[in-house]
């Protein structure tokens, strides 16, 4: 990948212009222009949790796993779980990066993840901080393997 710096006297000056140039759209263009879109959104740092009798601010580098049973997210942080209505797909939009969905009903931070391991049935069990565990499933297993580096 070649990058390069180009100024232009006819933008304004908080404006900048990203031109993309690649023979075709590939995985790697599509997920180069995802992240441009991201770069400018906030990301927050708290995630609001309706409770049943309250609502929870949580904050992201306290959260270890998130895992949906039925229509019920459960969210183990370091301290307490937390129990509340959703979808799993909605909550992953506002993580940051540190968060990946490792099956269909769960996402973990990778700053608690301790290892990963061979399971009791031939599936891969990610070993988290605070003895916590959740299936990897094979499907997701190439994106967390991209995400600690291997």
């Amino acid at each position: 990948m070649k990058i390069k710096f180009q100024t232009d006297a006819t933008l304004s000056k908080d404006e900048i212009e990203v031109a993309i140039k690649a023979v075709q759209e590939t995985e790697t263009v599509s997920k180069l222009i995802s992240y441009l879109n991201k770069f400018n959104e906030s990301q927050r740092a708290l995630i609001p949790v309706k409770t049943e009798d309250r609502i929870v601010t949580l904050k992201q580098g306290e959260i270890i796993k998130i895992e949906v049973q039925a229509t019920t997210l459960i969210y183990y942080t370091t301290k307490n779980i937390f129990k509340a209505k959703g979808r799993l797909y909605q909550v992953l939009t506002n993580l940051n990066d540190d968060f990946v969905q490792v099956s269909r009903h769960g996402l973990i931070n990778l700053n608690y993840l301790e290892s990963i391991e061979v399971g009791f049935a031939g599936n891969m069990v990610a070993k988290l901080a605070n003895n916590l565990k959740a299936d990897v499933s094979r499907h997701y297993l190439p994106e967390l393997e991209k995400k600690v580096g291997l």
